[in-house]
């Protein structure tokens, strides 16, 4: 039997068939025969899928614990928009039932669960993701085959860092595979009609958490219509089934909770819009909007003229469409900003692995008829360290979670386990952290309908010349009256064990003196009436805490 000699092969071979021989040289150092790109990519993909657990470690997201603490309520016969009051859709609340009915069952926290739930549900995205990469992309396209993976895997866990668990991170999580099988439609290729219906149904979840996100399948659909023509787009049960969802969740509104358009919409119409609302130009030259404001234009250009490659274009839109959200919202805050910028990292790594694929090495990457993945799995591993070091430059990882010991959020929640015998509890603050998640965590509820004073932070925005303090009863807006008799009602009837009084108001100071929630409520008799039984406790930080005198157990005399 002949032997092949090295030097009998063609370049390309004979250049595989040395290295080869060199690796499995024994005389070579053991460190020299390792395969060090492929140890290197498998350390960063460990590492961005371990980095999950870091979220396990207290606190959660406080927008995240208060739609959780919401589902809770709804969940235990509670009703949604009138007992809790949140002027987020239904379906977000339906979406968060799921962890805290899991938690009824298991005995396990609502808040560890909803992480169980998100790993899960980042893994069949991104195991979706790779299948429909496999499925689509040429294998002469290495750099694409492993960049796009890890980076995919980077975004869903790594990047949210302390809006893990956030909307816009939801979003994410349901929608990234359905833009990769929009890429595919809009070429032409044939995918699975179960693929298809699939990931378009969770997808449309993703996008029907906030009317804002429509914006992102408006956009790609739009392109996938021009590049394929109105019947084939009508034959494809994609946009339908996006549409299906987005009339289910109509009609459960309406129907099921008639009261987001009775009570949520109203409040959310009258003061949501000047709660910490931005104009245009701090948006634009903010840290968070600024620069994908900036750089997803700038990279609209070689998707759409240099590389054309539906994958870059889809991407591109559904950037724009994020931002599009994000503006819309009108506050710049992190979490808004986050799936613009995450499709914007996308969208730069496909650039990238197609010139790489295409210019760099097209004829070096295949050899013997295999793909060589040495080189590229090397070079994706090397950019995704880049992205990893930029990602520490611009936010410390888990800074709350490392810092929770000395943070108020453990001694304000020890507080309450100690002095809320009945586990109730008021708290008047703008804000909603650090008390969420401190009522996940303790398990307590509060006896007003909303989770802070945000209602008021709206109706007292701005201080017009000779305007009172406080407005009178008679002359409150409807929201403010409803918030001012609501909130006295509930404190009467439920008589929480503490009232947790903010010192910081977050409304400006009218005619020189500063707004104080507690002198504000004090005006109805009612809340006056009943805070008759609370002594002072102490003062926290920011918080005057008043506890309410427990009723002495009348002893029945012995016949």
């Amino acid at each position: 039997m002949s032997h092949i000699q090295p030097a009998d092969l063609p370049p390309a071979n004979m250049a595989q068939a040395n290295l080869a021989i060199e690796r499995r040289d024994p005389s070579r150092p053991l460190l020299m025969r390792l395969d060090w790109s492929r140890l290197l990519y498998g350390f960063l993909l460990v590492l961005c899928t371990a980095w999950i657990v870091g979220y396990f470690f207290p606190p959660i997201n406080h927008d995240t614990a208060v739609l959780l603490y919401i589902s809770k309520v709804w969940l235990e016969g509670g009703k949604l928009y009138v007992d809790a009051i949140d002027m987020n859709t239904p379906l977000t609340f339906v979406l968060h039932l799921l962890p805290e009915a899991l938690a009824k069952v298991t005995g396990l926290p609502g808040t560890t669960l909803l992480v169980v739930c998100l790993a899960i549900g980042i893994a069949a995205s991104y195991l979706t993701c790779r299948w429909v990469l496999a499925a689509s992309l040429d294998p002469a396209h290495a750099t694409a085959d492993a960049l796009l993976p890890l980076l995919l895997l980077f975004l869903l866990i790594v990047f949210p860092n302390q809006t893990f668990g956030q909307r816009e991170h939801i979003l994410l999580v349901l929608c990234i595979p359905y833009l990769l099988v929009a890429s595919g439609r809009a070429q032409g290729e044939s995918l699975s009609q179960r693929l298809r219906i699939t990931t378009a149904l969770l997808a449309g979840l993703g996008f029907c958490i906030k009317p804002y996100f429509i914006a992102i399948p408006a956009l790609v659909e739009i392109y996938i219509l021009a590049r394929r023509g109105w019947r084939a787009e009508l034959r494809d049960p994609v946009p339908w089934s996006m549409l299906s969802v987005g009339v289910a969740h109509a009609l459960f509104a309406i129907f099921v909770t008639p009261e987001y358009f009775t009570i949520a919409l109203p409040i959310a119409r009258e003061f949501y819009s000047v709660v910490s609302d931005t104009d245009w130009l701090n948006l634009i030259t903010g840290p968070h909007l600024g620069p994908p404001t900036v750089i997803l234009p700038l990279l609209g250009i070689p998707a759409w003229f240099a590389i054309r490659s539906d994958l870059a274009r889809v991407i591109w839109l559904a950037g724009l469409g994020a931002l599009f959200s994000a503006y819309a919202q009108g506050k710049g805050w992190p979490y808004q900003a986050m799936p613009a910028q995450a499709l914007t990292l996308l969208l730069a790594a496909v650039i990238i692995a197609h010139v790489m694929d295409h210019q760099v090495w097209p004829r070096r990457t295949i050899v013997g008829g295999q793909p060589r993945q040495q080189g590229p799995r090397l070079f994706a591993a090397a950019l995704m360290l880049l992205v990893f070091y930029q990602e520490g430059l611009h936010t410390r990882p888990f800074f709350k979670q490392l810092e929770y010991a000395n943070s108020e959020v453990p001694r304000l929640l020890h507080i309450i386990r100690q002095e809320a015998y009945n586990n109730r509890v008021l708290v008047l603050s703008p804000g909603i952290y650090p008390h969420f998640p401190i009522m996940n965590y303790a398990g307590a509820r509060m006896t007003m309908r909303f989770e802070s004073m945000w209602v008021l932070q709206g109706a007292y925005a701005d201080c017009s010349e000779f305007a009172p303090l406080y407005n009178p009863p008679e002359a409150m807006s409807r929201g403010e009256s409803f918030v001012f008799r609501s909130v006295a009602e509930d404190f009467y009837k439920k008589k929480p064990a503490l009232l947790i009084v903010d010192k910081v108001a977050g409304i400006p100071r009218c005619q020189g003196e500063a707004f104080d929630y507690l002198d504000y409520f004090l005006r109805n008799p009612l809340f006056a009436k009943r805070f008759e039984d609370y002594d002072q406790l102490m003062e926290f930080d920011r918080y005057v805490i008043y506890k309410r005198r427990q009723p002495v157990p009348q002893v029945q005399a012995a016949s």
